[in-house]
């Protein structure tokens, strides 16, 4: 069930990222990005869940071994430091449960990749408002006409009371201000004109003939006129401001989206980190011995209501020897657990040495398999080398989940190619042949499934559980186009009209047709039921 809840939100998440990235309007680059990021967190997601799925298979082989007088070493690959260092970082040392490492991952894809809008606030400080440039451009400095003014004569009667107080200057300079007040400067024509006569645009101070204007301005002469240049620029101030309000919606719709993903992902049921989780169901640190790359690590409280994140070398030994000391507590029979990764046990041997106190029986468990064939094997060697006392014994777990089968395959196809180089015969290798499918009769398989359920071939047999009934065998293959659909394998899908209205078209690019890694890698997205078909 979490599984499958899991599966449909990637397939929801890729339909909403397809959506939002025509909407922002991303350009060809950034958009290959994000999806090259969404299916390698899409593989590092499922692959993930595969591992917190055999946890509880783990914890019961190791209670069996330990119950048999043995002891267990378990062999992974990745240890989470990173999504629990980020949680650590944003929620604190102190925490409600284990971190869940493909809940940290999507919510880091969603929050770093989800397309959005250009900002609005960076819109409008990245260029001068429209109106303030053209007012620049257009406005001019208001011109002092003085000196220039026509005068006009005036006749005044001047009694004999009023001779004495007469002054030349303050009557020049009375009739010039009139003057100045009552004439103004055509700014096309240059002529003087009287005040009332001329438009006054209110925008610019402009002051022309209406006859000057092109085309002549036939309307009354009102205070709040406009002249044709501010007129456009207020059109393009009402544009630029119906672009920032459309930009402002679209980019708070798009973000209110992003806040739902992530609170849906807060909100689903998701595997806690698988080494934590196993640390802590057989025992905790005082009990199990890690020997891997990670500085540190989250512990269950005393009172067991909570994890702390601590270091690893929290007991006076320091880090660069911490792992030293861990192998030793294991060799000296101090732990009976061992979990080991690859970047941690280089050049460690947790064999049964007859030099050493610790000489059960090593009960070797496959947690996760390296992606090589020959780093498969060199863990295998820490638990099986000379002067041992007895070989160990070895589990490789995999679930019953068909996408599954995409790990396993590449390390079946290496380990027959080692075979093959190290004893002359590929049979020498390990039997992991049947997980093969990375090979000449896959690749030709995989191109008859395509082919027949793209309905250019048929059905060299009948689909899993179908009937020869061409009605099963169509239901079948609509159900698988919306499948592949959803998990991006056919491309540019339409739904078609007509005759065959209803039915899925598409394509499937040639580079795919053979290609089994992108097929199981994608099939891991798809629910429990489906890959298993």
């Amino acid at each position: 069930n979490m599984y499958g809840k899991a599966a449909e939100f990637w397939a929801d998440l890729r339909l909403e990222l397809l959506s939002a990235g025509e909407i922002s309007g991303e350009e060809k680059g950034v958009s290959n990005q994000i999806w090259r990021l969404y299916w390698s967190s899409h593989q590092r997601f499922f692959r993930h869940m595969c591992m917190s799925a055999k946890v509880p298979a783990v914890v019961k082989l190791a209670k069996e071994a330990l119950a048999e007088n043995k002891c267990v070493v378990i062999g992974l690959q990745s240890t989470g430091e990173a999504r629990t260092e980020e949680a650590v970082t944003k929620y604190g040392v102190e925490m409600e449960d284990f971190v869940s490492g493909p809940r940290e991952l999507l919510l880091k894809l969603v929050e770093e990749n989800y397309p959005l809008p250009p900002k609005p606030d960076t819109f409008q400080q990245g260029e001068e408002k429209v109106t303030e440039i053209q007012r620049k451009r257009h406005s001019a400095q208001d011109v002092s006409f003085k000196g220039r003014v026509r005068k006009v004569a005036k006749m005044e009667d001047v009694s004999d009371d009023d001779s004495g107080d007469y002054s030349p200057s303050e009557s020049s300079d009375h009739e010039s201000s009139e003057s100045d007040e009552e004439f103004h400067m055509c700014q096309i024509c240059n002529s003087e004109e009287e005040k009332s006569l001329l438009l006054n645009c209110s925008g610019c101070s402009l002051r022309v003939h209406p006859s000057c204007l092109t085309p002549p301005w036939t309307g009354m002469l009102t205070d709040d006129w406009s002249c044709y240049s501010c007129k456009k620029i207020e059109g393009q101030e009402m544009e630029h401001d119906a672009n920032v309000a459309d930009f402002s919606k679209r980019y708070d719709s798009a973000v209110e989206r992003k806040l739902k993903i992530l609170d849906v992902i807060r909100s689903l049921d998701l595997p806690n980190n698988p080494l934590d989780d196993i640390i802590d169901q057989l025992g905790g640190p005082d009990k199990v011995a890690e020997i891997t790359g990670r500085r540190g690590m989250l512990i269950r409280t005393s009172d067991g209501k909570g994890v702390i994140y601590q270091a690893r070398n929290a007991k006076e030994v320091s880090m660069e020897m911490i792992n030293m000391h861990e192998k030793q507590q294991f060799m000296d029979d101090k732990k009976l657990i061992a979990i080991i990764s690859e970047a941690g046990s280089a050049g460690v041997s947790l064999h049964a040495d007859r030099r050493a106190k610790n000489q059960r029986r090593r009960v070797h468990v496959t947690l996760e398999l390296p992606w090589s064939a020959d780093r498969a094997i060199q863990q295998f060697g820490r638990t099986h080398r000379s002067n041992q006392t007895s070989a160990p014994q070895y589990r490789l777990l995999f679930t019953n989940l068909g996408g599954e089968k995409r790990f396993a395959s590449i390390v079946a196809k290496r380990l027959e190619s080692l075979g093959a180089l190290t004893q002359g015969d590929r049979r020498a290798g390990p039997s992991l042949s049947a997980f093969n499918y990375d090979s000449t009769y896959g690749k030709k398989a995989l191109t008859m499934v395509y082919r027949g359920i793209m309905e250019q071939d048929s059905f060299p047999v009948v689909p899993p559980r179908c009937s020869d009934n061409q009605a099963s065998i169509e239901e079948f293959i609509t159900e698988a186009k919306v499948a592949l659909v959803s998990v991006g394998i056919i491309r540019d899908a339409t739904v078609c009209n007509g005759k065959v209205a209803g039915k899925l078209s598409g394509r499937i690019v040639d580079a795919d047709m053979h290609d089994v890694a992108r097929f199981l890698n994608r099939l891991l997205g798809l629910a429990p039921d489906i890959q298993n078909r």
